[in-house]
């Protein structure tokens, strides 16, 4: 039986002039809100010495992931209460001697 998922990944790259420093990865699962957030050092000298603006770029990073997982939320939110539920019963229809009422409604005495 084959199961799928949908997730939304996301990839930046932290840069000091035109060398790589680090690579961020980030999955966020639609079905469990489950989030992996990945930092992989590329050029540790480069990283040592710059450390302050590698980390801005690290800290950008997580607030670009927070931001999708905030949209998604929202999203979730308004699919939940654009839910609707069906009624199993009939309704009764005006002019079908009902009086809009159902059978189940009727008094008996």
């Amino acid at each position: 039986m084959l199961k799928t998922t949908k997730s939304i990944s996301l990839s930046g790259q932290s840069y000091v002039g035109d060398a790589l420093a680090m690579s961020f990865t980030a999955k966020i699962g639609n079905d469990n809100g489950h989030s992996t957030i990945t930092a992989s050092t590329i050029n540790q000298e480069l990283y040592d010495t710059n450390k302050k603006e590698v980390r801005q770029d690290l800290a950008a990073f997580n607030d670009a992931v927070y931001d999708v997982q905030d949209k998604m939320a929202v999203s979730d939110d308004k699919d939940a209460s654009n839910e609707t539920t069906e009624s199993t019963e009939p309704a009764a229809e005006p002019g079908d001697g009902t009086n809009g009422v159902t059978p189940e409604a009727e008094k008996t005495e």
